[in-house]
């Protein structure tokens, strides 16, 4: 665990990793840094692909990301994640290109901390929550079809958690187009977290959040420093079947996570409208990577800011949607042919009316 004063409250960040009790691999990745702005960075990436590329993918994801961040500290912390976000998909593009790695991928849940404001970009189904007093006060909500469907308020829930598609990402880095066959767009939130002192911030891959649901996981890290937090988070996770890897980053407004306080009223964090994109995503996206044991959908998901810069147009590996074709050219002839009957019924008319006006002046 490190420690630095952050806006009159030491900050503190701790991580973990676990292979979980299945998997012959990890193939997630976790890291932080502290900027020389005096922010910092946290990063987990759930890889995806097989042996020697999921863990190839994540593992880029985070240093690319890095990397970025650091390049301008005097930007909008929203368009530092934004733009490591598509240059560590880009990144993976071409090291899947380069090593014919089909479907290499991962999902990406990255924050900035600059003071006591948090900055989050994603892409995927890994997940950043917010504690307060061992309650859960926000969540992000996850790129999948059956989030989706939780949107339109065609799941509960409770079945959504259970839903055999529960694994169909609808974007992930890796992947050129997003489900709906747009290019990858990461979502950045519109406006950053605000941490209070003593608040919590968690971000994990679904290996957690898909066994233990949010109000456990603030039970269970309440009174406890980040390394015990992690270490029994991580523990039951695998007591529960382990059927995925297992990464936290634990970030805390304070040394110590607080004790639960059963007194305390969450603030009603209602769902904010998600940006268009999201919204529009394709009703059967093609991302199926359910082998991968992907968890339930998010929810509590704020309002996510429009990206302004373009992705690369590179191919993307793997099962992806293409682009939507292009609709062919209209003509204009019909409208030209068209204008030229009309004017000539026009002067053909007016030649009736003057012919008439000249016969009826010479007879009369």
């Amino acid at each position: 665990m490190t420690v630095r004063q952050s806006f009159g409250f030491p900050l503190s960040v701790d991580v973990g990793t676990d292979v979980g009790k299945i998997r012959d691999n990890n193939e997630d990745s976790v890291g932080y840094a502290w900027l020389d702005d005096g922010s910092l960075f946290v990063i987990v990436a759930d890889g995806m692909g097989g042996h020697e590329a999921g863990e190839v993918a994540s593992s880029l994801a985070v240093r690319v990301s890095e990397e970025v961040v650091r390049q301008d500290p005097d930007a909008d912390p929203r368009d530092r994640l934004h733009n490591a976000l598509l240059e560590a998909n880009q990144a993976i593009l071409e090291e899947g290109q380069s090593s014919g790695t089909r479907g290499m991928g991962t999902t990406a849940i990255a924050a900035i901390l600059k003071g006591n404001h948090v900055y989050l970009g994603q892409v995927g189904d890994s997940r950043a929550y917010q504690f307060r007093r061992g309650h859960r006060i926000w969540r992000s909500t996850d790129h999948t079809r059956v989030q989706m469907l939780v949107n339109e308020g065609r799941l509960t829930e409770e079945q959504a958690r259970h839903h055999p598609e529960a694994g169909m990402l609808t974007r992930a880095l890796g992947h050129a187009r997003m489900a709906d066959g747009q290019p990858l767009v990461p979502e950045i939130l519109d406006e950053p977290l605000v941490l209070d002192k003593g608040d919590t911030l968690l971000l994990c891959s679904d290996g957690l959040h898909d066994l233990l649901d949010d109000d456990e996981i603030g039970r269970m890290m309440a009174g406890k420093d980040s390394g015990s937090a992690i270490s029994l988070l991580i523990q039951e996770a695998c007591d529960r079947g382990g059927h995925d890897n297992i990464t936290i980053a634990l970030i805390n407004a304070g040394t110590a996570v607080q004790p639960f306080d059963p007194s305390f009223q969450p603030p009603n964090a209602t769902p904010r409208a998600a940006s268009s994109d999201l919204a529009q995503e394709d009703e059967n996206p093609t991302f199926d990577f359910s082998d991968q044991g992907f968890g339930p959908p998010g929810q509590q998901g704020g309002h996510l800011h429009a990206p302004t810069v373009a992705p690369g147009e590179v191919e993307a590996p793997g099962p992806v949607a293409g682009p939507p074709g292009d609709a062919e050219p209209k003509s204009n002839l019909p409208l030209i042919i068209g204008g030229v009957v009309a004017l000539l019924l026009v002067l053909g008319g007016f030649g009736v009316c003057l012919a008439g006006a000249l016969a009826y002046l010479m007879l009369g």
